[in-house]
């Protein structure tokens, strides 16, 4: 079993990139705790062929949820699949979908992180670029917690 950490999220499309931009931001030290790390950013073909029976996920996105713009909600993939109602972002309904597709045996969290503004633009909005730090602090001691259980 590998633990790996997915970041998800089209960088052109502000804060729909901010999937990515924690994995970056987390990258040193996520592999200093031998998480494998996968930059699926749109390609979610490439993110599921990354993917292997038996691994520990956690899934970077960016998310709907109509909370503060970023907010960090956590669920299992387990409850996330069994309640596959409703898609909280462009990208996850399509690699949980191709996780349920595949019968992938896998555990682990999709991450969200609220977003504020969605537009073409290479840039976070102002609320995510000025909460970034925070995000990362809390998306690593949550997954550093996961990874001591697994």
């Amino acid at each position: 079993m590998a633990v790996k950490c997915i970041g998800i999220g089209n960088r052109i499309m502000g804060d729909d990139g901010i999937g990515i931009r924690v994995v970056e931001q987390l990258l040193k030290q996520l592999r200093d705790i031998c998480i494998e790390v996968i930059l699926g950013e749109t390609d979610i073909d490439y993110a599921i062929s990354k993917i292997d029976n038996g691994d520990f996920l956690f899934i970077i996105d960016a998310a709907y949820f109509n909370e503060e713009p970023g907010t960090v909600t956590f669920i299992s993939i387990d409850k996330y699949i069994k309640q596959h109602t409703q898609a909280y972002s462009q990208h996850q309904s399509s690699l949980v979908h191709l996780i349920k597709v595949y019968k992938k045996s896998v555990k682990g969290f999709i991450i969200g992180i609220e977003v504020h503004e969605i537009d073409f633009s290479l840039e976070l909005s102002n609320t995510l670029q000025t909460r970034l730090p925070h995000i990362c602090e809390e998306v690593y001691q949550f997954i550093y917690k996961n990874t001591r259980r697994v």
